[in-house]
């Protein structure tokens, strides 16, 4: 379970909350026990561990729909997610510190711009639909031409080779990232 790298940093982001803040606890009972700080490090760390935890889900699940298979799509659910927990704390806060002055709605307004236009560019332009990666699987693992099936009849592939009609334009294949090496330094480069 813990194989991949997404998941051991996920991981380490909740050891490290838990263990941080089960310290910050220790200290802040031990020195002013009236008043217990570190419930605002728990409840804003929380809330960083869960929009984490969301953007993780959403990225392992292998349901198709397009919250799950659209990059756009997902990068505006983590963003909104993180939003709606962040004006929530700065709500509580300013409810519990301050409830006389009402300032959370700068943030809400201001950081709400932010997600409308990020609404905007995931959803409002128009875009080709995304295509799950199980739906252009088939496409590459199609046999090469002039390959023979059992009994020595050419396969269908090589006997009728599909042509894409003249109207449409195929689109080339993503070309897949380069590997970069370490550069040597200068001092060796000679």
């Amino acid at each position: 379970m813990f194989q991949d790298l997404e998941m051991r940093v996920f991981l380490a982001h909740l050891v490290a909350f838990v263990v941080v803040t089960a310290i910050l606890a220790g200290i802040n009972l031990w020195l002013a026990p009236q008043y217990p700080w570190w419930v605002w490090v728990l409840i804003g760390w929380g809330a960083a561990v869960a929009t984490h935890a969301f953007a993780l889900l959403l990225r392992r699940t292998r349901r198709r729909e397009r919250i799950f298979i659209d990059r756009k799509t997902r990068s505006f659910a983590v963003h909104l997610f993180a939003y709606l927990a962040t004006v929530l704390i700065l709500f509580f806060v300013n409810l519990t510190v301050t409830p006389k002055v009402w300032w959370f709605f700068w943030v809400a307004l201001g950081w709400g711009i932010g997600i409308v236009a990020h609404g905007w560019c995931a959803f409002g332009k128009r875009r080709p639909p995304a295509v799950a990666p199980s739906q252009a699987a088939p496409v590459a693992a199609a046999a090469p031409p002039g390959r023979r099936e059992a009994g020595g009849q050419p396969s269908a592939s090589a006997a009728a080779p599909a042509a894409a009609p003249p109207e449409s334009k195929a689109k080339p294949a993503p070309k897949a990232p380069r590997k970069r090496t370490p550069r040597k330094p200068k001092s060796e480069q000679s």
